[in-house]
């Protein structure tokens, strides 16, 4: 393969030939025969985009846009390619048309520098772990040398929910398939509380961030990775017969004993995961390096031991020793040969492309294969599109807009920013991503200005694979747009919303939520601000069971419009947990459990602070009250464009109130004359009453009830709602309300609701003319 980058490394990184003059209209071609010293024209094209991008630097503009033709080809990437600034903007970079054009950032190894284990010289030191391998499998084990072949072996790092992201080890794929780190159990088959049990649980990393310390301040990152890890005690006799080879005791060497294993799964709850490395391994106990975000439990230990050679026993697993150096790797391969396959290695750790500071940039009709990284980036980009790209075996996520800060998004001062406007990603395949799928970060929520990106008819599935909380998109700003995209079969959630103004609609989400617990399709919460997010015209179908729900509205989370949605096989519809004015009209349910359920602030008697107070009511603060913009304040002329923005459908919003004590501080217990119960638990305008919440013109098929809280003395959203999950029509198959689940819409003629309370045949025309499942994922 010809490296994208060989002409400019030749001559000194960033260097290049002299600029030719391009040809008219700005049109400039790449091809796998080029040469960067040629004119660029179709019969003299150039080697590298880069050349192709730097002659058309300072040349193009929204009146005489460019265009750089890539041939077609698979071009290995060895560095990102940087769009940027002005000069480098109004520019497409596109596959020719109809030719398949790949950027690799796969190495494709080589099948004869494959040797079969039993084959490697004795003695030789970068092979001083192959005493390892299982006896049983070692027969089918190959190795190949990467350090050899000068390709990059990577490293693995502490990643998981809420830890800064970094780059994720190489992965191995063959046939397209992505193969596995080898580990114990193999499977889907868990550690738990039957095989190991907790001897020490120090305090989570969570632990120390601002809500949860006593002087309100945060420990700093570094600080936090240096605390202790858990210690579990092994207690299952398979695990005692062979855990003790996990990890190198003092004085040992490597020949019988890992040196980078690692535990990987969930340690404290179980919709969060992280990775702790072994650091010890014997008498009885797993010592661990690194904390847990959480403080593990036996309860919801579920994890694999991973990247250890010792269990390399299974067909597809893999191992790559880079002990001192060594950067080999162990493979025991499908029907145990190599012969017939197509094997990489994933070798790139950066962007594809990063887009910054730029307007009007396309990137169109190309495959971008594989990064331990994110696939394209765009930083501060205006108008910029993605289309008709097919992104895989990314690590992180496939296509970033805008940052985040290092905050965790768990409390108030989590941030983004860089996002831009109007970006689009649109008509691509977005699939075996480790990460998410679109990271959609714009729009400013100080002064509710848009950001206006738009993530519609593109196909994202086999996604969040290394981490959690990292969904299909991320929708955070003000005003972005998720539509018409099909998402599927990935362990964890598709969407979350963090922000305001947000249109989720017609998408199909199907096969998701299928490896956690207590997550939702749609996630959104711990905010009293996130308002006006739409969810409407949607189908929410095959959603993992176990506690999960199709749209989880978190603590406080307050405004949500969901409306003509159809939920099929689902656990939980809804969930209303202690937020407000929160809108659920006109859906179907079919065969879903509960149509939804609620958690009020009012559960275990009452108490103050209520759960997550310092987060809730810092953002509601940094939103909603009135001051000079720092801290946890708004500016005046800011609160007021709220007030006017969303006055109508919130009509009390100027009247909500985060309860108080005489000295503006937050109530943290219910007095006789402040802090009362009236003011605190009582008063719609409370933030902590889940006042204005509607349920309302429900079709439930074959579907339980609404499950009211049974810990709030009596309490419940109807209490505060008496309208609440009014005009639900019952029946118990969809034949009965003619209604076919293939498209999604009722026979007008037939259906019964016509001639029913609150529904009629303008309803059922209405939904009719409006829901669809034609259009949904990339177009053709």
């Amino acid at each position: 393969m010809i490296p994208l980058l060989a002409a400019a490394l030749a001559t000194g990184v960033g260097a290049c030939p002299a600029a030719a003059t391009p040809p008219a209209q700005n049109v400039v071609y790449v091809a796998k025969n080029g040469d960067d010293n040629a004119a660029g024209t179709e019969k003299a094209p150039f080697a590298t985009i880069e050349r192709a991008r730097d002659a058309l630097a300072g040349r193009t503009s929204a009146r005489s846009p460019g265009t750089v033709y890539i041939r077609e080809g698979v071009y290995q990437t060895s560095r990102t390619i940087e769009v940027t600034g002005a000069e480098q903007s109004y520019v497409t970079y596109a596959a020719y048309p109809g030719e398949q054009v790949e950027l690799a950032g796969v190495t494709t190894l080589a099948p004869d520098l494959f040797r079969r284990l039993g084959d490697v010289p004795a003695g030789e030191a970068k092979w001083s772990s192959k005493s390892r391998v299982p006896a049983a499998a070692a027969p089918h084990v190959f190795v190949y040398d990467l350090g050899a072949q000068n390709i990059p072996a990577g490293t693995l790092n502490k990643n998981g929910f809420n830890w800064k992201p970094q780059p994720f080890a190489p992965a191995l794929i063959t046939d397209d398939v992505t193969q596995t780190l080898a580990q114990y159990p193999n499977g889907d088959a868990k550690l738990d509380r039957t095989h190991l049990t907790v001897k020490v649980a120090p305090k989570g990393a969570r632990d120390y961030f601002s809500d949860k310390t006593a002087d309100g301040t945060t420990m700093p990152y570094e600080d936090m990775l240096k605390l202790p890890g858990p210690v579990y005690t092994v207690k299952d006799p398979e695990l005692a017969a062979r855990y003790e080879k996990w990890a190198v005791p003092a004085g040992a060497d490597n020949t019988a004993y890992e040196t980078d294993g690692w535990l990987s799964g969930y340690f404290g709850n179980n919709y969060a995961n992280d990775r702790l490395r072994i650091e010890s391994a014997a008498g009885g106990d797993i010592g661990t390096g690194y904390p847990t975000m959480y403080v593990a439990t036996d309860k919801w230990s579920s994890f694999v031991a991973q990247n250890v050679l010792s269990e390399l026993d299974a067909e597809g697993e893999y191992y790559i020793d880079r002990h001192q150096g060594h950067d080999t790797l162990y493979y025991y391969p499908p029907g145990g040969t190599v012969e017939g396959k197509e094997i990489s290695l994933t070798s790139f750790d950066a962007p594809f492309f990063t887009l910054e500071n730029v307007r009007n940039v396309t990137l169109r009709g190309l495959k971008l294969n594989g990064t331990t990284g994110t696939g394209v980036r765009l930083l501060d980009a205006e108008s910029c599109t993605i289309d008709g790209l097919e992104i895989l075996n990314v690590s992180m996520d496939a296509v970033a807009i805008g940052q985040a800060n290092d905050a965790i998004t768990a409390i108030a001062e989590y941030r983004t920013s860089r996002g831009g406007h109007r970006n689009r990603v649109v008509n691509s395949r977005l699939h075996d991503l480790g990460g998410g799928g679109v990271f959609t970060a714009g729009g400013e929520r100080d002064s509710l200005e848009r950001g206006g990106h738009v993530v519609e008819h593109n196909e994202i599935y086999d996604f969040s694979k290394l981490a959690t909380y990292t969904p299909a998109g991320y929708m955070y700003g003000v005003g972005n747009t998720f539509r018409h995209n099909h998402v599927h079969d990935a362990p964890h959630m598709a969407v979350q919303i963090m922000g305001n103004d947000m249109e989720i609609s017609h998408n199909r989400f199907e096969r998701l939520v299928t490896h956690a617990s207590d997550q939702g399709v749609i996630y959104a919460g711990r905010d009293y601000t996130y308002l006006n997010n739409v969810v409407a015209y949607n189908l929410f179908k095959d959603i993992g069971a176990d506690g999960n729900q199709a749209i989880y509205m978190d603590d406080g989370m307050t405004g949500m419009v969901v409306h003509h949605n159809v939920f099929d096989n689902v656990q939980h519809g809804l969930f209303y947990q202690s937020g407000h004015s929160n809108v659920a009209s006109d859906n179907v349910f079919k065969d879903v459990k509960y149509i939804g359920h609620d958690k009020l602030y009012h559960e275990g008697g009452k108490r103050l602070p209520v759960a997550n107070q310092k987060v809730v009511v810092e953002r509601f603060n940094d939103m909603l009250k009135v001051g000079d913009g720092t801290g946890f304040t708004n500016t005046r002329k800011n609160v007021e464009k709220w007030h006017r923005r969303y006055a109508r459908q919130y009509p009390n919003i100027r009247d909500w109130y985060v309860p108080v004590d005489s000295q503006g501080r937050a109530c943290t217990s219910v007095g006789a004359t402040e802090c009362t119960d009236e003011y605190v638990w009582s008063n719609p305008n409370s933030v902590y009453v889940p006042a204005n919440n509607v349920l309302t013109r429900s079709v439930s098929i074959g579907t339980g009830d609404f499950a009211y809280t049974d810990d709030a003395g009596g309490l419940s959203n109807k209490t505060f709602n008496p309208d609440f999950d009014s005009y639900n029509v019952k029946r118990a198959t969809s034949a009965e309300l003619a209604f076919d689940p293939a498209t999604g819409r009722f026979d007008a003629r037939a259906t019964p609701l016509n001639d029913t309370d609150g529904f009629g045949p303008t309803w059922v025309k209405e939904w009719n003319r409006k829901f669809t499942l034609e259009g949904i994922g990339p177009r053709t």
